[in-house]
Formats: C-alpha cells, structure tokens, sequence
C-alpha cells in the first residue's frame, strides 16, 4: 500500500475523470461505495461496478462492467480454483487498499484508479484519467508505460521478443503466406510480462472477445489492452521475479501433462506424402541413412475427399498395414484432422453431426459454410460439451482401430475459406455461448475455436488408446492450450527472415506457459536452399517440437535431400538431439512442476542483467545450455553474448568467463553452442528411435564449477515414458551432485533414488569435463577402480575408469542399482 506513503500525484490529462476528450471513451466515474467482501472489495460508480480480489498468494483479480451487475462468470483458460486468502483492507476519503500475500492494489477513489504494488513497491498502475473505459462495446484498460519496461508474451507473434512499441490484435487467424511483423496469426494469448530493473509482473486479460493490445505501438505515451466486448477482466500477477510471474500464471491457467517419450524425437512430415508407398520409402530412407526419426505424419491426402475421418482407398488401401509396419521399424503415425466437414448428404459424419444441429448456424437459422479443403464445408461447435464428446467419438477408428498415435489439429482457427476469389464472412455466425447457456458472436469466441477442439481431440486420445500419453498437435489456441496440445506455427516460409524469427517466436510462446512448441524446420513455403536447411536442422535440432514440414509444389525437404555435406550435418544435430532426450524430458518435468519452458529466453535466466532484455537471437535450453543459431545467409561468424559465470563451449571444451561478447568461427557444419559451468546433463548413447533399446547407459555430463563454488546438482526424474501411470506414482528421482577440488581433481556423488520407478539394470558413465591432467585415480566408495585398457572395449557391467587429453575428459562407469554411491577422481 505504498510503502506507507501517500499514494502519487499525477497532473490531469485532459477532459473530466469519466471522460477524456482524447479518445472518446466514457472511463470510469468517482467510486460513490465500497463494500468489503470475504476475498476483496466491490466498488461502485454512477456508470460502472468493479470487483477487485485475490485469486491465489501473489494474484489479483480485477472485473469490471458497466452498470451495476456482472455478467455470468465463465472462463475456459483459468483451470484453477481460487485460493481465498487473508488481507488487509484499509479506507479513507482518498483510497481503499487491500494488501494480501506479495501483492497489494490501492484504488484511487477520484478519478478511479488503480495501483498494484509488489514486494519491493509500486510495479504497475492505471494512467491517470484513462484507468477502465468503454467506447460502444469496447472495453479498454490503460496502463502506464515507464521509458525502461520491456513487454514480452502475446502468444505467437513473429516479432522480437520485447514488444514495446508494437500494437498487436488477437483473433487467430489463418495466416498463411505471412511475414515478420505480420499480425495476427494463429495463436493469441493475452497475457503478458512486464519487465524493469530485475522486476517482473504479468497481466492476463481473460477474454476470448477479439481483442487488441497496444503497448505504445501508435505512438502513446501510455499502454492499453481492449475486447470488441464483454467486461474488462484482468489477472494482475506479482513477481518480483520473471520465474515466479510465469509460475504463478501457469498455475491459474495449467500445465502440460509428460509428453510420450517418442514425441520428444525427430518428426518427418510434407503436404503430402500421398501414398503408403511413398510413405513406407521415406521411412526406409531415415533408416538407410541413419538419420534418427521417430514418428511420420500423414497431411490431407491421406484421406478420401478430404473427407475428415477416412481414407483414401487407393492412396492409402491398407492403413493398418502400413501403421503397423511403420511401428515394427520405430516409427508412430500421426494424421491431420481438421474440424471443417465436408458438407455431404450421404456423408456419415455429415449426416449425422446436422441430424443432431451440431454446426454453427448464423443468426438467421441457416448453416455456417466455408470452402476449406473438402468444398463447402459446415463446422462443429466446439463450445457445446455434447458436441466435443460427438467428435471425441469420431476419432476410434484412427486411435482404437487403425492404430494412429497422434492427432494434428489444423485451420481450427477457424479457416473458413482457401479460396480468395469468393467471399466467405463470419458475420452473424453464432456460438454456443456456456456462460448464458444461449449464444454469442463470432467476435467473442472464434478466439477460443482451436483450444475447444482440442479439448475434444485430447479426449479422444485418451479415450481411444487407454492408458496411454495422448500426442496432439494444434495450430491454432488460446489461454490454456497447453493442458492439451503442442504447437507449431503454422505455415512459414522457407527464408532466412523466418528463421531469424522463429527463435523469439518460440520464446514467446514458452512465457505465455506453452512449453512443447516448434516451427516447420526448413519453411513451409517456397523451396528451400541447402545452407538454409543446414542452419535451420541445427536450430530445430534443439526446438522442443523437432518436426520437417514442407509445401507441395516446393521440392524435397528431407534431410538427405540437400546433398550429402548437408545430409552428414542434419544426421550430426538431429543424433545431437536424442542424445539430450534425457535432459530434455526432464525440462518438460520441471514444467510439468513449475510451469517454466524448456527454450528460455536469456532474460528469464538472468533478469538483473540488462544486456539480456534484448537480446532474441540466442535461447538456453533449460538452465544449462545456450545456443546461439546462425541466422544470417552466408555468415560464418556469428557474435554471441554469454552472461555472468564461467561458459564452456560445447565443440571444443574452451572456456570462456562471462559477461563477455565474442566474436566466433561458425562454418557451416557448426552452431555455437555453450554449456553453463556448475551443470549436469543427462543423455544417452545415440539411437535411431527412442524406443530401440533402453538407456544402457545413462550419461551424465559433468561441468563442475571453480573448486570451492557451489556443487553441481540435478534432480534426474524417470518414469515409463509411455503411460499415465506416473500419475498415481510410478515414477522416481535420483539427486546427483559434482563438485570440482582443489588439486584438479572432482568428486560426485549420487543418492539413494527415491520413488516407486524402478528403471530395469544399467551402467551408469560418468563424463568429467575440464579435467586438465590425467587423474592418477579413480575411487568408487573408497575403492580403487581399474583403467580402461587402451583400445579395448570396456567389460559390460564392469566398473572402470579412463581419461582422454584431447577433449580433457575423464570417464568413469559404474553399475546404477539405485543406491547411494560416490566417485572421486584423485
């Protein structure tokens, strides 16, 4: 409640405190009552009411709506229940201030205002004169704008990472053929992160009204976020921290559940693969080549007319044959279904979704048509609950019968017309609205189409192939997304400009609390070159979602399709990238806990250092490993900016001690990567797909800090990687430490692990790095170990030791029982 201090002064703007001249819209009047409530306080104006409460410890909620009631209370992004929780509630002539657990809001009475407080102190506030107003149906919030704050979220926006000064709408759209700064696209989610001086905050505006966010993107002096409709409905979350923001956003929105262990692997899709043949060859390609690969996909060809729910019968005459094959030789199948249905009679789903009035209708009772793939083309209303269980149903042949492993959910933004020359309007088109239980616009919830599909498909998974991790893929989403599906973004073009951008991109998305995202490695559009391959393979070779998509007409876009110094560098990063599998699944374990995305911007890692607010051209991956991407055409040299601690550069051991700039070497076979000193990794032996053999062994690799430091630590988390079972418990984690001594030696240490996984038997190698001079010896508990005879293999389940001056790396296996042991290299 500031501090204990006056609230601040601010000279007047211009016009009455109700309504401003500048922008004709009608803000809030002179709050006339206040009435304390058991979670927070109801204030109210001549022309509005306002709710102000506490949602959770650090989160506040604001409602506002003109008159003196509130609509029906309704969200589909917010997932958890409120968490009443105690505050202080002080009021005079001036102000009301309510203070609860690291956020406090004070309210200026005349002119109504608001002013949210952390920890530290004032961290956001309404601008003076323009705090909550309407124009017509529009609603608008008006924030102020420090000269320092950086803005970061938004969805998917293909943009830098800091969005100050741009001015963005939601309404998720088909955009293909897009550019950078095109706007919007096909996922908006509006939440976003307030960043200043180490300080962090968030807003979510929990509407699904198409919507606009304008963070001094026309030249204000102010920022303001505004919906078509409905009531002004915002979350203020308090930090300090950018960590804690996205922690406590994605506990009020979720998180993703652990993905299937395969769909961490490389993917290989095109529009399209049109029969089983040139299916069964691709695959076969993968395997010829060595290149690892996990999972085909199958694009609309596959299908009989378009027709969603079928196939093809003589493109593709036996699709459980060839799922079944593909799954002998490693491969999951994955198929596209869109939610357009081809307006058929005759047509079974046709039929059967008009006979129960499953489509959208317009206001005059007839059927919403677009002409999508299929012809004209009628869609579900996701919004009706009867109406998801119907299409959730639609899936058993695919899941239960056919043997399909996941599910692509595309053009749900609704695309609603591929045909430019005729005209196809969403005017008067009507949804089932589930807070009145009777309907509203287009505008108000085309916004939430993708996520109520995917709702539906992500309980078909789960109902069709019981016990089993669902795996959907969705292009288009809201708020929420992310209990559902991964995204990709949709369709880029093969260009440099898109490359450049997919990075904050994809960093966007993991702050807005999506954490399995990717982009289609090569571009989508347009034919793609060899060195624009070979950078983009190298990149997407450590996106969350690993996936090459490609355009029909455009050629290839395998990863031997370049020529073979491209063909060697796609097999060198995509084997890169199932060696980090386990590093990997265990960032989607620490979202699964904290909400926090395995692709990191540098700033979230490192708030205090203002160098990293900028910069979206490198990522970290987890906390441990930073990429810096070559995204330039024809460069070989790249500028990288490590922050503070000590960098160890990935390819040839060097290290390096931040903050520093360099300048480095990056041919075409090479993207800079670095590992965090004070890291563990964990990995595995190189395989063609997650499901060849077990990990025998488990990797980790070890990066000791200086001596003295702090140890290295991971909490190693294991379980099935396939079913649900980990949620009733099967699951476990072993607490490893490495520290670094004095006398260039180093000592790690592994605990007894805990839970009720049990992984089957396994060696364990242990790979000390910056090891300068030959250990004169290993101790496992105390006990001497042998040297690894030169040349010769190691003895399976033999415990052994050995060292290479080269890479300055000293190995040591040891048997992995579970039990508590310790190394030391003397």
């Amino acid at each position: 409640m500031y501090g204990g201090r006056a609230p601040p002064q601010h000279a007047p703007q211009g016009g009455t405190a109700m309504s401003p001249k500048t922008d004709s819209f009608e803000y809030i009047g002179p709050i006339a009552s206040v009435e304390r409530t058991d979670r927070g306080v109801l204030l109210k104006s001549d022309n509005a009411i306002v709710s102000v409460t506490f949602a959770a410890p650090g989160v506040a909620r604001v409602r506002a709506a003109r008159g003196h009631a509130f609509p029906p209370d309704f969200s589909w992004a917010v997932c958890a229940d409120p968490q009443p929780a105690p505050f202080e509630f002080e009021e005079d002539d001036a102000c009301v201030s309510l203070s609860s657990d690291r956020v406090s809001v004070t309210i200026e009475r005349n002119p109504f205002r608001m002013v949210f407080e952390d920890e530290a102190g004032v961290i956001n506030e309404d601008e003076p004169g323009r705090a909550i107003g309407w124009r017509g149906q529009r609603v608008r919030c008006c924030k102020t704008m420090p000269a320092d704050e950086h803005y970061y979220g938004f969805g998917e926006k293909l943009m830098r990472l800091d969005r100050r000064r741009k001015r963005m709408t939601m309404w998720n759209t088909d955009a293909g053929l897009h550019h950078p700064n095109s706007d919007p696209l096909y996922v908006d989610i509006p939440f976003y992160i307030g960043h200043r001086a180490g300080r962090s905050y968030g807003i979510f505006f929990d509407s699904t009204w198409k919507s606009l966010f304008n963070m001094g993107g026309t030249a204000l002096r102010y920022a303001y976020f505004q919906a078509e409709g409905g009531e002004a409905n915002y979350y203020f979350i308090a930090g300090p921290d950018m960590k804690t923001v996205v922690r406590r956003y994605t506990e009020l929105t979720g998180r993703s559940a652990m993905p299937p262990l395969w769909s961490l692997g490389h993917h290989q899709c095109r529009w399209s693969y049109k029969t089983d043949e040139r299916v069964r060859r691709i695959a076969s390609g993968f395997r010829k080549r060595a290149i690892p690969c996990d999972a085909m996909w199958l694009d609309i060809h596959y299908m009989n007319g378009y027709r969603v729910f079928t196939w093809h019968p003589r493109r593709f005459p036996d699709p459980r044959g060839l799922i079944r094959d593909l799954a002998a030789d490693g491969f999951r199948t994955i198929v596209i279904v869109d939610p357009g249905v081809k307006k058929e009679p005759g047509y079974s789903v046709y039929d059967d979704g008009l006979s129960k009035d499953y489509f959208l209708r317009r206001a005059d009772g007839t059927l919403f048509t677009g002409i999508v793939w299929p012809g004209t083309t009628v869609f579900p209303d996701f919004n009706r609950e009867e109406v998801r269980d119907w299409w959730t149903d639609l899936h058993k042949g695919y899941l239960a019968e056919d043997g399909v492993a996941g599910i692509w959910n595309d053009m749900n933004e609704p695309s609603v017309n591929i045909r430019p020359h005729r005209r196809v309007t969403t005017e008067g088109v009507l949804h089932h609205d589930p807070a009145t239980g009777g309907t509203g616009p287009h505008l108000q919830h085309r916004n939430a189409y993708g996520l109520t599909e995917a709702m539906a498909t992500h309980a078909a998974l789960l109902k069709h192939r019981p016990g089993q991790r669902p795996f959907l893929l969705t292009r288009s989403g809201y708020a929420g997304i992310q209990r559902y599906a991964a995204i990709w973004c949709g369709d880029n073009t093969s260009a440099w400009s898109h490359l450049r951008y997919s990075v904050p991109q994809l960093l966007g998305l993991g702050l807005c609390g999506v954490p399995f995202t990717g982009c289609d490695i090569g571009g989508f559009a347009l034919n793609c070159s060899a060195e624009l391959y070979a950078r983009w393979i190298q990149l997407g070779a450590l996106y969350p979602f690993c996936r090459t998509h490609s355009m029909l007409m455009t050629r290839s876009q395998e990863p031997w399709s370049f020529g073979e110094r491209v063909t060697r560098i796609a097999r060198r990063y995509i084997t890169l990238r199932y060696t980090l599998i386990p590093y990997l699944y265990n960032l989607f374990r620490e979202h699964a806990l904290t909400g926090l995305p395995p692709m990191r911007p540098l700033v979230l890692e490192f708030p205090d250092d203002d160098a990293c607010a900028g910069i979206d051209d490198q990522f970290l991956l987890g906390s441990s490993l930073l990429a810096a991407p070559v995204l330039e055409k024809g460069a070989r040299r790249r500028e990288v900016y490590l922050p503070q601690g000590e960098w160890i550069d990935y390819w040839t051991g060097h290290r390096y001690p931040g903050p520093c700039t360099l300048t480095l070497d990056a041919p075409l076979e090479i993207m800079p990567l670095f590992i965090r000193a004070g890291s563990i990794i964990p990995g595995m032996q190189p395989m063609q797909h997650t499901g060849e053999r077990p990990v025998d062994p488990l990797i980790l690799e070890l990066y000791p800090g200086e001596p003295g430091g702090p140890a290295a630590v991971f909490d190693y988390y294991e379980d099935d990687g396939q079913t649900l079972d980990y949620q009733t418990g099967a699951h476990c984690t072993t607490h490893y430490a490495c520290e670094a001594r004095e006398n260039g030696g180093a000592t790690f240490t592994a605990a007894a692990r805990q839970g009720a996984f049990a992984p089957a038997p396994r060696m364990i190698e242990l790979r000390f790095h910056g090891v300068s001079a030959c250990p004169a010896q290993a101790v496992l508990d105390g006990a001497p170990l042998d040297r690894a005879q030169p040349g010769a293999p190691a003895p399976r389940n033999a415990a052994a030791w050995d060292y290479d001056p080269d890479t300055q790396t000293a190995t040591v296996t040891v048997s992995d029982t579970g039990q508590p042991f310790a190394v030391e290299l003397l």
